[in-house]
């Protein structure tokens, strides 16, 4: 479903939009979505495409009348809503919607918006565009990230493949970095990709179902050249846990597959199987008082201990 913008008066210079397109994944984000429209709709350059991928559409489907696509004088949103599979995680959502774009002849910078986030200046997509100018496409780039209290999230770190991979992170707080920085991983929160640069075009991991795709494809495109670079502005704002309200065992069945999967793919054995011992544990003592979760959780361990190996993309199991 494509809500256009709103018919220009004769003799009317359209508006500019930026040489970037938004991928917003949606699951039972109705209370917080509209806000971002909003942001968006009222940015001085509006981004070329905005698409949303509704990953609840029976449950708490997106209602287009909800979100507020017209900014007056700067123009109106351009948006996109594709209806995705119910339940389905960030990375099948944002392939879906690279997907649409790729064959719609889109060739250049896509930025990853999670719906609870919000762009309160007005000037980040075009601030986003000015800096992405002087970056290589084959580049994953992340922005910085404020946890609405004015202190930075860290949404970006290094990975060490020992015990604590993912200790090692962006300083949180509220004085940031004022440089660009060097990582290894990124958050998918408020993430940049140009896909087609990469090949193939570069695509979320389907074996990582619920989590861990966002860190999966930066140490993936690193490995083979690309740079992973943090940017301390645009600064986006993150009401975290707003996003994707609400908890299901098929969820917890499939955080648990890509926790496992994870470990099992980047980390060493002396890690991976310890960590996994430590989940048995902590699922059987959850069994008496959340029982549909614990069994969730055990269906995720059964599926990957108890599967086939998973192949990823280009490489060993």
């Amino acid at each position: 479903m494509t809500r256009v913008p709103t018919p220009r008066t004769p003799g009317e210079a359209p508006p500019r939009r930026a040489a970037l397109a938004i991928v917003t994944v949606a699951h039972r984000s109705g209370a917080v979505l509209p806000t971002l429209a909003g942001d968006l709709a009222g940015q001085g350059v509006g981004p070329a495409h905005w698409v949303v991928v509704d990953n609840s559409p029976r449950t708490h489907p997106v209602n287009l009348d909800t979100l507020p696509c017209e900014g007056g004088a700067r123009g109106s949103l351009a948006l996109q809503l594709l209806p995705g599979e119910e339940g389905d995680g960030f990375g099948a959502g944002c392939n879906r919607a690279l997907a649409w774009l790729e064959r719609r002849g889109w060739r250049g910078w896509v930025w990853l918006l999670n719906p609870d986030t919000a762009l309160p200046r007005g000037d980040e997509v075009e601030e986003l565009e000015r800096r992405l100018g002087g970056i290589a496409p084959q580049t994953l780039v992340g922005t910085a990230v404020d946890d609405g209290g004015g202190k930075l999230e860290a949404s970006g770190g290094w990975f060490t493949p020992g015990a604590r991979f993912r200790s090692r992170r962006l300083p949180c707080g509220e004085s940031s970095p004022a440089a660009p920085l060097r990582l290894d991983w990124l958050s998918g929160c408020s993430l940049v990709l140009w896909p087609t640069a990469h090949h193939p075009p570069a695509r979320f991991d389907p074996a990582f179902p619920l989590y861990y795709e966002d860190m999966d494809l930066c140490l993936r495109l690193a490995r083979q050249g690309a740079t992973v670079l943090w940017l301390p502005t645009p600064r986006v704002i993150h009401r975290r846990g707003q996003g994707s309200a609400g908890g299901s065992p098929r969820r917890w069945r499939l955080s648990t597959v890509s926790y496992l999967r994870f470990l099992r793919r980047h980390c060493p054995p002396w890690v991976a199987a310890p960590r996994g011992l430590r989940l048995l544990v902590v699922t059987a003592l959850r069994l008496p008082f959340q029982p549909g979760r614990a069994l969730a959780v055990l269906a995720g361990v059964l599926e990957v201990w108890g599967g086939a190996r998973h192949v990823p993309p280009g490489g060993k199991p």
